[in-house]
């Protein structure tokens, strides 16, 4: 019977596999049952039943104990977490009884039972060495004994179990107890890899850190943060986060760390089992390895979310989470900010990439901007005034050093004079408005606010240095794979002996070495497109760019919209903030429009297109011109133009499409801030700038050719050129200059690129010339003909690449020019058009073009039959809208004008049909009507050959047709200013800053040239 004393004897016997009986031991049974002797005597003395009741419980648990047999199966503190278990068994199959009066008294006697088990398991592993007899193992084992309880999946712990036995260790005797068994886990963690048995070591953890005094007890340990007794650890060795408690939790690797060992690398080897000889596995193998590991990249991801939660969800390990996050960045800001990281002092790349997983996620619930979740919680203040992570070395979006110590100065002064006020009104000397900050010596932040700081950090640090990393094994990979087919080379061309031998070791290191690039390769390809990772990134850094979006313009928040340039200055809270905000928004799209584009299917991305294109075009938003470079070289990447004719374009995302073809600020402003951009590079002080800018400039020019085939685009292009775009913050008239700037900057790149090509490709015919006279070229030395080889070459991919990008510039006018001509036609332009034009044409029909033909021109670019018709065109375009005549009287006072140019022109065009006759013939009587002026030119010279000194010029000698002013007092006449304005806008004279404004109609001087024209006319 259920309620009988018997019963409960019964079941404490099934408990705790024990008997007062000799009969009823059981040696064969599992666990075994073990009769307690010396129990049954002392309850016979007392004359008290042989039967287990509640009374008895703890002197049986005792006595199991104490008497121990030494062959038993079991560690005692094994043997109680069985006993917890089956207890807990005990008390679901009783909850079934008819009689609830017996059956609550008998769970109440087995949750005593539980108690009891609890606080014995808790003696056992702060007192093991002095009350109870154990096995040397297990007492040196300790907390570890938990160990396979926690990881098991199939028997581990009892639930409650860790529970109550917290619950009876005492406060100061569990942070030990709790640090040894995580640092149990971590050992086994750092000889894991994901291919390996890590989830119950996770599960493990997780299990802990959801028990709030575990937790707290972890955090309130010094080995939270690393310490270690007789190791001091440095701010700015970065590895050191490997030593913190949860550092190899979070180091789980799919990315090799270049510091492992043969004897420190994790289990499985990710890179030797699943990239390892490529050139004999089919490439849907690697493609399913990558898949699987990205699955088993999710799953960590998530339990180190959990783990981390456990922590932040709990007001008492809160602060010592983020504190730990924290501590994790700013070790590592100094290394994984260097262009060339050390990873012998740098948290490794796989610990960022999870770092960085984490907190995504934990931004997840105010990531969209049109939820206003973040909006009044995310302070700009934070990056001057937090306690947590430094941005004082960080490079600033538009501010000086000097200026930025200056303002943090006054905030600080300002913020002083605010507590000191607040604490004299509030009677408590010193205090703070507020709550305290994270250390206790600063303001405090939103948890938000918080998260989103520590994550753009996180990302500027972990996936984006990454990527950087990737893009750098990248490069090295072709450079390696061509040494070993050139030591392969050797090896088959004959060598032998000790030279043979040397090649063979060095072709079976670089081999290897190749190998190891080509794991490396596909493990970062591995981890940094793994979806979630990508969406949540890119989900950030569109919140990132709303928030820096609202930053710069204010008014946004009130619902009125951006124009392109905003304000100048921006507000000194936006400009402070650190550039690489804008750099690695930048260099992620980059990623993914290079490696991953189907990411961006489905995702939203407005808010990022909107940024790119207002901040591309707003100079007092990014001082400097490479930051807003990245951004056209995302949408390069993005749109993905090709370059010439039949082009086809690349597969672009739906959304990117029809956000680039049918959003209104895009279609208003994107090609005014690209035009900007164009011309902004020109000025600047970076090192290896030359090349960025014509880089930069050929894919500006690309994407403009993709965007006048845009009818919406186009329209706006026609806009800006005619004074007549969008309303921004100076005007329409702003809006023309920076086309006008545009087109002088598109005159400058042709003409020094082809110019210089075209100088050149003499060289490389002379050199071919050489080459082609083998007794000439037998001559010379091996050395000499290696020297001259090695020039060739290197003249040669100089030519490609100065052709290739003025191949783009003079595509630009062709094609403009067909609707848009009034800017090219201005006094201060037409002139320098004419001048360029020209200098081509001299080269291509001068006396000296056959200098020009050299072998296998296409490998060079070199493209005279499409050249020429371009030129052609261009001529002609310009001459049918100038109803002055003003393009034909600047080409025939043009230095590089000759009679012949146009006929040798029309000619070629004839003989080689490049151009319609129709267009030939007009271009013919454009010859005729340049031929007039150049007549009428020189009459007026002569006519004009006695001009008073003060009328002239002083830069031309020309008599001046309407002369200004300049704050100099120089006087010069206005389309010659000008001119020279808009390649150095300087004061010709004294150098100083100069502008159009500046610039004062000499009215008298003016009447007085215009008086002696006219008496000279008369006469």
């Amino acid at each position: 019977m259920a309620g009988t004393p018997q019963y409960e004897d019964q079941v404490i016997r099934n408990v705790f596999a024990i008997s007062l009986r000799e009969q009823d031991a059981d040696g064969t049974a599992n666990p075994p049952v073990i009769c307690l002797q010396g129990l049954a005597q002392e309850l016979q003395t007392e004359e008290r039943p042989l039967l287990f009741g509640k009374d008895t419980i703890d002197r049986a648990i005792m006595a199991r104990l104490l008497d121990a047999p030494e062959q038993y199966p079991q560690w005692p503190l094994h043997y109680l977490i069985g006993c917890y278990g089956r207890a807990t068994a005990e008390i679901r199959q009783i909850s079934s009884l008819r009689d609830k009066e017996a059956a609550n008294r008998l769970q109440l006697d087995l949750q005593y039972c539980k108690e009891l088990i609890a606080s014995n398991a808790g003696l056992l592993l702060t007192m093991a060495d002095s009350l109870f007899p154990q096995p040397d193992q297990a007492v040196s084992q300790g907390p570890l004994q938990l160990l396979e309880g926690l990881t098991s999946s199939d028997s581990g712990l009892p639930s409650g179990f860790l529970e109550d036995l917290v619950s009876r260790i005492e406060p100061d005797d569990l942070p030990d107890l709790v640090v040894r068994l995580m640092t149990g886990i971590n050992q086994k963690l750092l000889k894991t890899s994901p291919l390996g048995e890590w989830s119950g070591l996770l599960q493990a953890i997780l299990r802990l850190t959801s028990i709030k005094p575990i937790a707290r007890a972890l955090t309130q340990s010094p080995a939270w943060l690393g310490a270690i007794p007789g190791l001091s650890l440095r701010p700015d060795e970065g590895r050191q986060v490997l030593l913190t408690l949860l550092g190899p939790a979070f180091a789980l690797a799919i990315m090799p760390d270049p510091q492992w060992t043969n004897v420190t690398r994790p289990e499985p080897n990710v890179g030797q089992q699943c990239f390892s000889d490529l050139q004999n596995r089919r490439q849907s193998d690697v493609t399913a390895s990558q898949h699987s590991l990205r699955l088993t990249m999710s799953s960590i991801v998530d339990s180190l979310h959990n783990i981390s939660m456990n922590f932040l969800r709990n007001q008492d390990t809160r602060e010592a989470m983020l504190k730990w996050i924290g501590i994790c960045l700013a070790w590592n800001s100094k290394e994984r900010s260097k262009m060339k990281m050390d990873y012998a002092h740098a948290a490794p790349d796989s610990f960022f990439i999870n770092l960085d997983a984490v907190l995504l996620k934990m931004c997840e619930p105010f990531l969209e901007p049109l939820s206003g979740k973040a909006w009044g919680k995310v302070d700009a203040g934070y990056v001057s005034n937090n306690t947590r992570i430094s941005f004082q070395k960080d490079t600033k979006l538009n501010m000086e050093a000097e200026e930025e110590k200056t303002y943090l100065q006054q905030r600080r002064a300002s913020q002083e004079g605010a507590s000191s006020s607040a604490s004299t009104s509030s009677g408590v000397a010193g205090s703070r408005p507020g709550s305290a900050g994270a250390a206790g010596n600063g303001p405090s932040y939103h948890f938000i606010c918080e998260c989103f700081f520590l994550t753009a950090k996180g990302l500027h640090l972990g996936l984006n240095k990454a990527i950087t990393e990737s893009a750098e094994v990248a490069r090295e990979l072709p450079h390696y794979m061509r040494g070993q087919q050139e030591i392969e080379a050797a090896i088959q061309g004959g060598a032998s002996g000790m030279e043979l031998h040397m090649l063979r070791a060095q072709a079976t290191k670089v081999k290897a070495h190749v190998e190891i690039l080509h794991q490396r390769k596909l493990c970062f390809d591995t981890a940094l497109q793994e979806p979630s990772l990508l969406r949540n990134a890119i989900a950030f850094y569109r919140l990132l760019a709303t928030w820096l979006m609202r930053m710069a313009f204010p008014p946004l928040t009130q619902g009125q919209m951006p124009f392109v340039p905003l304000p100048d200055p921006t507000p000194v809270q936006f400009r402070c903030l650190p550039e690489y905000f804008v750099d690695d928004l930048c260099e992620l799209m980059l990623y993914v429009g290079q490696h991953s584009p189907k990411s961006l299917e489905g995702l939203q991305v407005e808010e990022i297109m909107t940024f790119m294109v207002v901040f591309m075009g707003s100079p007092a938003c990014l001082k400097n011109p490479f930051v807003r470079s990245r951004i056209s070289e995302v949408l390069f990447v993005l749109l993905q133009p090709q370059a010439g004719q039949n082009r086809r374009r690349a597969p672009v995302a739906a959304s990117v499409q029809n956000l680039i073809e049918g959003h209104p600020m895009v279609q208003q402003y994107l090609v005014r801030s690209l035009m900007k951009l164009y011309v902004d590079i020109e000025f600047t002080d970076r090192s290896n700038a030359f090349y960025e800018k014509f880089s930069t400039r050929a894919s500006i020019g690309q994407i403009l050719e993709d965007l006048w085939n845009m009818p919406a685009h186009r329209e706006s292009w026609k806009a800006l050129a005619a004074g007549r775009g969008p309303p921004d913050a100076r005007g329409a008239a702003e809006g023309q200059h920076v086309h006008l700037q545009f087109c002088n900057m598109i005159i400058n790149d042709s003409t020094y690129l082809l110019g210089e090509a075209l100088e050149k490709l003499p060289q490389i015919k002379d050199m071919e010339a050489l080459m082609d006279n083998k007794a000439a070229w037998d001559a010379l030395s091996r050395r000499e003909q290696q020297e001259k080889e090695s020039v060739q070459r290197q003249e040669s991919r100089i030519i490609q690449t100065y052709l290739s990008l003025a191949a783009i510039a003079v595509r630009t006018v062709e094609y403009s020019t067909t609707e848009v001509t009034s800017t090219w036609l201005l006094p201060e332009m037409v002139l320098r058009v004419a001048n360029m034009l020209n200098y081509f044409l001299q080269f291509l029909t001068g006396p000296n073009r056959r200098q020009l033909k050299v072998k296998n021109p296409e490998k060079f670019g070199w493209r005279p039959k499409q050249l020429l018709p371009q030129l052609a065109s261009i001529y002609l375009h310009l001459e049918r809208a100038d109803s002055k005549g003003a393009f034909a009287a600047a080409i025939a006072i043009s230095d590089r004008y000759r009679q012949d140019m146009f006929p040798e022109t029309c000619q070629v065009l004839r003989s080689l049909g490049l151009m319609a006759d129709m267009d030939i013939d007009e271009l013919e009587n454009l010859a005729q009507r340049v031929e007039l002026a150049k007549h009428q030119g020189a009459e007026d010279d002569v006519e004009m050959a006695d001009a008073p000194d003060d009328f002239l010029d002083p830069i031309t000698y020309t008599v001046m047709q309407d002369p200004v002013k300049l704050p100099s007092g120089a006087v010069m006449d206005r389309p010659n200013v000008l001119r020279m304005l808009l390649s150095d806008p300087r004061d010709p004279t004294t150098r100083a800053p100069l502008s159009e404004k500046d610039l004062v109609d000499d009215v008298e001087l003016k009447a007085k040239i215009d008086m002696w024209k006219q008496q000279r006319s008369s006469t």
